[in-house]
């Protein structure tokens, strides 16, 4: 886009300083009289970072077993807490990924949280760096509303979409960096599964291959160390919940999920027929995805276009995930059709994570309806 597109970066890289520049002001206030590890409402501090230091922590001590039992889990987190009533907190991840969490038991909560911080940041970078993305694009990427938000919460995003770039990268049959990285996003399936429909129709079979032989070597790593009483109760006791939680519960986290499924969920009240809606429209989104994937043979649009999918396909996808969307939206206004459409498109899944929550505050989810464009324009 030469000129141009330098400097429709350089006003998405302004949006992003003002919007760091306002949230780190609208915060300020929650940072003081903050107690132990709560701010002063009662929240912990890093958000659901609490869930990922305490499952390290139990992994540490040997005491896995409580980890996915619902109720001993948020027993523990009192110990933490003094007692308080943080609300239903839970490890959501599969019992590989204690495997990478419990270092971070030897460091204390804020040390902890500081060093995940990093790691999220870190893998993001490398990420967009090994993909393609420029010196400016990074800095969007990195300066995101999303990835602020990711760090405010001490959630995955930032870590997982990271490794989906990494993934997306493979430049071989047997380039290590990239299976590795889809290995370790087996943590968090809902930012990587439709990786293999992509190698699929790069015709990365052997990468495929090599990719199923590291994941089962990385969960039967996980049951040589943990054993099967860890994904029993990961089956029986933290996945049922998790799904009540989605599909019935309510709370701040309705406001965060752009989805069709919390859209209708939203309008109707009705999980069951939000959860048919979204399937219809999942599966349009797939059928047109695959239609687009078998005529474009350029590599970029590819991935433009499953990234954007995985954002709309993904039912429980929440706003501090949206630096995906935002990495395909990227693609997409650096094409040369793209013109101004793709800029303002662009902009659109920069703002998204924070315009999300107030479209589902006031009972107008239309968050799908701003992204399905992008993936007809990729």
């Amino acid at each position: 886009m030469g000129e141009e597109g330098q400097h429709y970066k350089t006003v998405l890289l302004a949006i992003c300083l003002a919007h760091l520049g306002w949230f780190c002001t609208a915060s300020f206030t929650e940072t003081r009289g903050i107690a132990g590890v709560l701010y002063p409402n009662g929240t912990p501090v890093g958000g659901d970072f609490i869930n990922l230091w305490s499952a390290a922590r139990l992994t540490l001590v040997g005491a896995v077993e409580t980890i996915y039992g619902v109720k001993p889990f948020m027993t523990y987190q009192g110990t933490i807490t003094g007692g308080a009533d943080i609300g239903l907190r839970l490890w959501a991840y599969p019992p590989q990924s204690l495997l990478l969490a419990w270092p971070l038991a030897f460091l204390g909560f804020y040390g902890a949280l500081a060093v995940w911080s990093v790691i999220g940041l870190g893998v993001l970078y490398a990420g967009a760096r090994r993909f393609g993305f420029d010196r400016l694009e990074i800095a969007i990427i990195l300066l995101s509303p999303a990835t602020v938000l990711n760090l405010y919460y001490g959630q995955t995003g930032s870590f997982a979409t990271g490794l989906l770039l990494l993934a997306m990268s493979s430049r071989h049959d047997r380039d290590a960096l990239p299976i590795g990285a889809a290995t370790l996003l087996t943590i968090k399936p809902q930012t990587g599964f439709l990786l293999p429909l992509f190698w699929a129709f790069q015709g990365r079979w052997r990468t495929i291959g090599w990719t199923i032989a590291a994941v089962v070597a990385f969960v039967a790593l996980a049951l040589a160390v943990f054993g099967l009483e860890p994904w029993r109760d990961y089956i029986n006791d933290t996945l049922p919940m998790l799904s009540l939680l989605e599909r019935e519960g309510s709370g701040p986290f309705m406001r965060m999920i752009p989805s069709v499924f919390m859209s209708m969920r939203i309008l109707t009240g009705n999980s069951g027929l939000a959860l048919i809606v979204h399937g219809l429209f999942a599966a349009m989104v797939l059928a047109v995805l695959i239609i687009r994937l078998r005529q474009v043979t350029d590599p970029v649009r590819r991935a433009a276009m499953v990234l954007i999918a995985t954002a709309l396909m993904t039912p429980y996808i929440h706003n501090y995930d949206l630096a995906l969307l935002l990495c395909g939206a990227l693609l997409v206004a650096r094409g040369p059709g793209a013109g101004w459409g793709g800029t303002v498109l662009a902009v659109i899944a920069l703002v998204l994570p924070q315009v999300v929550v107030i479209l589902n505050a006031f009972g107008i989810p239309a968050s799908p309806l701003l992204v399905l464009p992008l993936l007809f324009v990729a």
